[in-house]
């Protein structure tokens, strides 16, 4: 593990070896990341993608550096049909590690089946669409458009249930069941699919899908012509007439004329109805053709943009959240929580530590900036004593660095400690740091001019011409 604000190896001390930062809340941040990625991990392995999801998308929110965390959620949003949300996620992953990252690897392999890509973002959109004419009460286009994402795309889920949904409102009980049951062949866990299942009638599962009304008409004439079939015998009117003697004399020669005349006129209506046809019909078709090309490549560089965009819209929001990690406002105010969870445990000395690593006190507002004053006055004494006797013992072991951080943030609570000054000025000139060694002995000899120390800083401030 390294340090959130350095980048130095951490080890199993609280504080950094390199900058002497406090990394305590930061090394429980990363173990509770850690957790809810063996959680997630766990869930994956069994198949309970949308459990996993859940317990992944927690492991980053606490470690947005948590690469296997971060890879693993991609995967599993991948798995689901959401190809989108799988690629913002590996992204993001290669920007915070390039080398020796599957993300690399993942990103390559979408990018090579560029054809399922554009299909399932396709899908995507008009998902989308399905959920703006349902929101319309247009529910008879959306359930459509949803049968044709599921039989492009049958492994969105999403789709998948919303048409079992579509399926129950209008009690076909089977093709929901049917819809659902898919669902959980991908997705063991997915908590929606079974309490969809459990809202289903069980003695409609099977027979909702079967009713008479359901027979298509042309079987109803195809039933009456059966029941013709079985009439009585022929009488009366219906008796045939037998043809003459007398017509029936030369009847192969007529025969042959009229196959013959026949013959001719198909070949004409050929020539003269149906090659116009066919031919308007293959025009008709590569015109088609074209313009299902040109609206493909209009969608594939709307998609283009969109990703690109998206790209620099997680880019923007990894640069805020670095600043805030790096002790922006949003540090501080977790240090100020930090230090009232340690005050209100009873661990006064740990939250006087804590409250002396906020370095930008007037950044804090309202609230905040009210509870900081008042832990800052109950702390005071405290810091004073506590901070300053830790420090003491850093600088006597000769731990010259941290006992320097230790002196300023006993300072820093308790303006009034002259000697935590004075020591944080010796700690930097023996570190040969003139600036910050100046600052603080000319802390002594402004503010506590009639102290003990003030002739030995003025000593060492004359000595280097300050």
């Amino acid at each position: 593990m390294r340090c959130n604000k350095c980048g130095a190896e951490l080890l199993k001390s609280d504080f950094c070896p390199e900058c002497q930062a406090d990394v305590t809340f930061y090394k429980r941040a990363a173990a509770a990341s850690n957790v809810y990625y063996n959680k997630g991990l766990e869930q994956a392995g069994v198949r309970d993608l949308s459990g996993a999801i859940e317990s992944l998308k927690m492991s980053v929110l606490l470690d947005k550096t948590n690469i296997a965390a971060r890879n693993l959620l991609g995967l599993c949003y991948f798995e689901s049909g959401e190809v989108v949300e799988a690629l913002s996620h590996w992204v993001v992953s290669k920007n915070f590690r390039t080398v020796g990252n599957p993300a690399a690897d993942y990103v390559a392999e979408v990018q090579s089946k560029k054809t399922d890509f554009d299909e399932k973002a396709a899908a995507a959109r008009k998902y989308n669409q399905v959920l703006e004419n349902a929101s319309n009460e247009n529910y008879d286009m959306a359930l459509i458009q949803l049968k044709k994402i599921v039989s492009q795309c049958p492994g969105f889920l999403k789709a998948q249930l919303l048409l079992a949904l579509f399926y129950i409102e209008k009690k076909a009980y089977a093709r929901a069941e049917r819809a659902l049951r898919n669902v959980l062949k991908v997705d063991t866990g997915n908590s929606m699919a079974r309490r969809y299942l459990k809202s289903i009638p069980k003695n409609s599962r099977e027979s909702s899908d079967k009713t008479v009304g359901n027979i298509p008409s042309f079987l109803k004439d195809d039933q009456k012509s059966a029941e013709g079939a079985q009439r009585g015998p022929l009488s009366g009117n219906d008796v045939i007439i037998p043809k003459s003697e007398k017509r029936m004399a030369g009847s192969g020669a007529f025969s042959l004329l009229n196959i013959l005349i026949g013959l001719g006129i198909g070949a004409a209506l050929v020539f003269f109805l149906v090659m116009p046809a066919r031919d308007r019909l293959v025009a008709n078709g590569y015109e088609e053709t074209l313009q299902n090309n040109a609206k493909e490549i209009t969608e594939t560089g709307d998609k283009l943009a969109a990703a690109e965009k998206k790209v620099e819209e997680l880019t923007k929001t990894n640069d805020e959240l670095q600043k805030q990690i790096d002790g922006g406002e949003d540090g501080d105010v977790t240090k100020l929580l930090s230090a009232v969870n340690q005050y209100m445990s009873g661990d006064s000395e740990g939250g006087a530590m804590t409250l002396a690593g906020i370095k930008n006190s007037s950044s804090l507002q309202g609230d905040a900036k009210d509870v900081y004053g008042q832990l800052k006055e109950q702390l005071g004494d405290v810091s004073s004593e506590g901070v300053f006797e830790e420090a003491m013992a850093a600088f006597n072991n000769s731990e010259v660095r941290r006992a320097s951080t230790l002196f300023e943030s006993a300072y820093e609570v308790d303006e009034n400690n002259e000697a935590a000054a004075y020591y944080a000025g010796r700690c930097y000139q023996s570190m040969q740091d003139t600036d910050k060694a100046n600052k603080y002995f000319k802390i002594i000899t402004e503010k506590f001019g009639d102290g003990e120390y003030a002739q030995e800083a003025q000593e060492y401030l004359s000595a280097n011409g300050a």
